[in-house]
């Protein structure tokens, strides 16, 4: 800045400010384990394995067949033949057979059954206005306009994916759930709070949610629509803590307990949802939650009746869960994947990818310390290569495990999966005529746009009008997302109440 009475202050109106033209759009990234070891190793479902009801049902059989039993309490017959032969006088001799093979219809065959996958979606749109397009295609505007709209929905899209992988239906796929909650502004008001998860990665500015207690949305009022618009303003990392922020204040009060949930996943905007119930229901993409059961169904609640693979009675698709892990030592993690592996071998069954939340792995180096040691003969000490290499390797039995951090993860929790082999299958049912995806949305985002479709023209864009119908500046690009993940191996395993090792700045 120029000094107070200098020529370059008195000259100041002369002077002209030069802005940088580019613009810097900080968009959040996507968990590395997610893109790098699940997007990366996908494989994509066949199109011809769908039903009519856009399902996918796979078909397992598990048992032996036939019968076999020792030669022994039979003599041993089909060595030397049957024992009971008789002489007939000093010259001859007579067969006669006492012994049968086993009976064939004492062998039990295995049945065949079914798991039914259900299809499902997300509905989507996106506004332009005229004076966005103006200032986009008038030269004196710095920086585009219209690019980092589309890049940042390209970006929601992506976001939302992954974290579909991580959240559970078990606790009605919740981002988190509010461990303190404070309430400051009078329009625009804001609730600034910490999670029980600590994953504060699941959220970025411009999301939409609801906040929820039980069956009850916290931003729900009278009238159409019944709910109140809900954002994420801004995240904190280093402090740990995500602002909401809404225009006007919400008929509820958001409160310690509550679960934050993405917008319109449990009901719709009127409070009502398809299956005609008063209560939210909340679905998604299966992520690794819903595949890692370790009683009840595969995919929970979201199974499909009658075609259903209960882990109980299936042990063969059952996961390890271990809780109240304690401090994670190098023999605790060798014993656990030692079971999984003795259990699972004879299955053909392997896990390759380690996954742990925030300080887990830091906790895990960090009970190791006191085994090293410093080398005191005749030597100075040497501080140059202190730390710890990017990544985590373990290796057992021949097996080494890729393990990863990911701050999508809850706190205090391990997953282990499968990667290889591409055993993770993306879904997606067969576009129809016209549809058009958003070149800016990542490769494993099958998105589309509806419009072309519904109108057989070319554009994306369909006029956006008003309450009463009248033209509006703005256009609309609605479109849709559909797909499935379903693993060829579902079992995993799953440590929880593991000990951590992390902090957070103070305010």
């Amino acid at each position: 800045m120029a000094t107070a009475g200098s020529i370059f202050d008195k000259e100041s109106t002369r002077i002209e400010e030069i802005l940088s033209k580019q613009i810097d759009t900080i968009l959040p990234t996507l968990d590395p384990i997610w893109r790098d070891t699940v997007v990366s190793s996908q494989g994509v479902g066949p199109v011809s394995e769908f039903s009519k009801d856009f399902q996918v049902n796979k078909l397992y059989r598990t048992g032996m067949t036939g019968v076999i039993e020792q030669g022994a309490p039979v003599g041993d017959f089909m060595l030397y033949g049957d024992p009971d032969n008789a002489d007939l006088g000093a010259r001859l001799r007579r067969n006669t057979v006492t012994n049968s093979f086993p009976d064939p219809m004492d062998g039990a065959k295995p049945k065949t059954f079914r798991l039914t996958v259900p299809m499902r979606a997300m509905y989507t749109n996106l506004s332009l206005t005229l004076g966005e397009l103006q200032m986009d295609a008038t030269p004196a505007v710095v920086g585009d306009v219209v690019a980092p709209i589309l890049q940042g929905f390209a970006q929601n899209l992506s976001h939302t994916l992954c974290n579909y992988w991580y959240l559970s239906q078990n606790t009605n796929y919740r981002l988190g759930r509010i461990l303190t909650v404070s309430k400051t502004g009078s329009g625009p008001y804001r609730w600034a709070i910490t999670t029980e998860e600590l994953a504060y990665d699941r959220f970025f500015a411009g999301q939409r949610v609801d906040v929820y207690n039980g069956n009850t949305r916290r931003n729900e009022a009278t009238g159409t629509p019944l709910r109140q618009s809900l954002y994420v303003e801004k995240v904190d990392d280093l402090l740990g803590v995500v602002t909401l922020i809404a225009a006007t204040d919400i008929t509820g009060t958001i409160a310690i307990g509550d679960d934050i949930v993405y917008a319109n996943s449990g009901e719709k905007n009127d409070g009502t949802h398809a299956d005609g119930s008063g209560n939210p229901t909340f679905t998604g993409i299966a992520g690794v939650n819903s595949w890692l059961k370790t009683n009840g169904n595969l995919l929970g609640d979201e199974s499909i009746s009658g075609a259903q693979i209960n882990v109980d009675t299936h042990p063969e698709f059952k996961s390890m869960l271990k809780s109240n892990v304690g401090v994670l030592t190098e023999h605790k993690l060798r014993q656990y994947l030692r079971r999984f592996h003795v259990a699972k071998a004879k299955l053909g069954q392997t896990i390759d990818s380690l996954v742990a939340s925030d300080g887990v792995w830091l906790s895990y180096e960090a009970q190791k310390i006191g085994q090293y040691q410093i080398e005191r003969s005749g030597n100075l000490s040497n501080l140059n290569n202190e730390g710890s290499n990017e990544g985590f390797a373990f290796t057992f039995e021949g097996r080494t495990y890729k393990g990863h951090t990911s701050q999508y993860v809850e706190k205090e929790t391990v997953y282990g999966w499968k990667t290889s082999g591409s055993n993770w299958k993306r879904y997606v049912p067969p576009d129809y005529a016209g549809l058009q995806n958003m070149s800016e949305a990542d490769a494993f985002v099958p998105f589309r746009f509806v419009v072309p479709a519904l109108t057989g023209l070319s554009s994306v864009k369909w006029p956006y009008q008003n309450a009463a119908n009248a033209l509006t500046e703005a256009v609309q690009m609605p479109g849709m997302l559909r797909m499935q993940l379903i693993p060829d191996q579902p079992a995993g395993l799953k440590l929880t109440g593991v000990t951590e090792d992390r902090v957070y700045a103070d305010d």
